[in-house]
């Protein structure tokens, strides 16, 4: 327990006193006692004392002793847990032309026919542009190519995308690592410091190590891209607020209609919190779909695909004029299915007010001057999969995974299917302010290395699919984010 409670640490960018490990290591779940503490910092301290997580527990007990006392709607528990400076703050949202541009995404620009050149093209770009972040780290300085690497005697540093990934009968693991001109096997042996590092098929790493006399790199350490340990949330001048959604699922029986009616209500209510949200950012999933899995058919109210968007726009036009609503497309959404996707066609976006901003899954956007990366996130279905722990119910660890790995979807053939572009652009290239997903059906926020993370919660009941995974839904909550300060909530409807 305490190397993974250093692991999370480090992950979270912050340093513990030694006498708070002691004291973690006595409660029943350090690391959610210490991320419990962490998500109520306005940033992430430099280090966590003694006193923080002792005090940070008396304000846990103190909170669930007022909530048990009081017999509230679920919405004035949720109000309880705003800070009153989020509410103090929020200047009201004006009635003026967005200020939102779409930095890069796939729309009009997708050139692949699938032929094996494409692949060849944007497994290379994939490579060079983590390579060359990779380069840029100072213990990967005089980085070599795998060909001289294994001619080498000394300590080798070497990078590679990863083809292969075994374990053998001694409990050692092995990665098999390729570059653009030779291929190597690394150890990470079963008692070294390495030895619990997960890694992914597909995704670029540097490995320190050592060429033994059979060819083999013993490696002392792995090395993601990751992002830098500062960074200070380039925020606007005013306190205005983007609120976040995803996976409505319009069209299905499960569809929340009342959960929907409540956040629109008070979207538009005189709350002073709602009155500060200027824009709304949807990361996919907006209608159920139609033929997206078998006997969907039984599931649907509205089995007409337009007739679902046509559902959607109404609703959306319901909402307060001062929000500005920009839209993703997801996997059950009427684009392609592979990734990157396309904004919406013409067909759909005309069925929308003009207060929608349609852009591609995952697209870079510029709000006020805050860079907000919003993806719907379909790969976390690989990367549950992929990385031991890994849970659907705990998506802001695979966004720090996909953070670290500074790719959206580094596992290339699984469940997420990814069209081989001229360039990868599922590759967080430029660091966002706000990195935003969806697609579990959970919902949360936090911050990873000074990026704002956020998961948008869905609008939908648990589904018969999901009861039978054992699935549970977090649905009608909606994540806030203040664009001046980063500060973030979740409120409950």
């Amino acid at each position: 327990m305490r190397e993974e409670l250093l692991a999370f640490v480090s992950n979270r960018g912050t340093l513990l006193q030694p006498d708070a490990i002691e004291f973690l290591l006595t409660q029943r779940d350090p690391v959610e006692r210490l991320e419990a503490f962490l998500g109520s910092c306005p940033e992430t301290p430099f280090v966590v004392t003694l006193d923080d997580v002792m005090r940070a527990g008396e304000i846990a007990r103190n909170a669930a002793a007022q909530i048990s006392t009081r017999a509230a709607p679920p919405t004035i528990l949720a109000e309880a847990f705003i800070p009153a400076s989020f509410r103090r703050l929020g200047e009201k949202a004006e009635d003026r032309e967005p200020d939102v541009r779409i930095l890069r995404d796939i729309t009009g620009h997708s050139t692949c026919e699938g032929t094996l050149a494409d692949f060849t093209r944007y497994f290379r770009h994939r490579f060079q542009v983590l390579r060359n972040m990779l380069r840029s780290r100072h213990d990967l300085a005089g980085a070599q190519e795998i060909a001289k690497a294994r001619r080498s005697t000394r300590e080798v540093r070497i990078i590679g995308i990863v083809a292969d990934v075994r374990t053998t009968k001694n409990g050692h693991r092995i990665l098999e690592i390729e570059d653009e001109a030779d291929r190597i096997a690394v150890l990470l042996p079963s008692e070294s410091a390495v030895a619990s590092e997960i890694a992914v098929l597909d995704e670029v790493v540097g490995i320190v190590g050592t060429v033994n006399d059979r060819g083999l790199v013993i490696a002392q350490s792995i090395i993601r891209p990751d992002l830098p340990t500062v960074k200070t949330f380039h925020g606007t001048r005013h306190h205005v607020r983007a609120a976040f959604m995803s996976d409505i699922h319009v069209g299905s029986r499960t569809f929340l209609e009342d959960k929907w009616s409540k956040v629109s209500a008070w979207l538009g209510s005189a709350d002073e919190i709602a009155g500060s949200i200027r824009y709304l950012v949807v990361s996919g999933d907006v209608v159920d779909g139609i033929g997206v899995y078998p006997r969907q058919d039984e599931e649907l109210v509205i089995d007409d695909i337009y007739g679902q968007y046509e559902a959607l726009a109404r609703m959306v036009a319901d909402l307060p004029d001062r929000v500005s609503v920009i839209m993703l497309p997801g996997n059950h959404d009427a684009v392609r299915p592979a990734e990157p996707q396309p904004a919406f066609p013409t067909s759909i976006q005309n069925l929308f007010d003009s207060n929608v901003i349609f852009a591609g899954n995952p697209s870079l956007l510029s709000v006020e001057g805050v860079r907000i990366l919003a993806y719907h996130g379909r790969s976390m279905d690989d990367l549950v999969s992929a990385i031991p722990g890994m849970s659907y119910a705990r998506p802001l660890e695979a966004m720090k995974a996909m953070l670290r790995m500074r790719h959206l979807a580094p596992i290339y053939g699984g469940k997420t299917p990814i069209a081989p572009e001229a360039e990868d652009h599922l590759i967080i290239d430029e660091i966002p302010d706000i990195f935003a997903t969806g697609h579990v059906h959970a919902a949360g926020v936090d911050q990873y290395r000074g990026v704002v993370l956020v998961n948008s919660s869905t609008w939908q009941a648990q589904t018969p699919y999901q009861k039978m995974r054992n699935i549970e839904p977090m649905p009608a909550r909606l994540p806030i984010v203040d664009l001046a300060s980063g500060q973030a909530i979740v409120r409950e409807f």
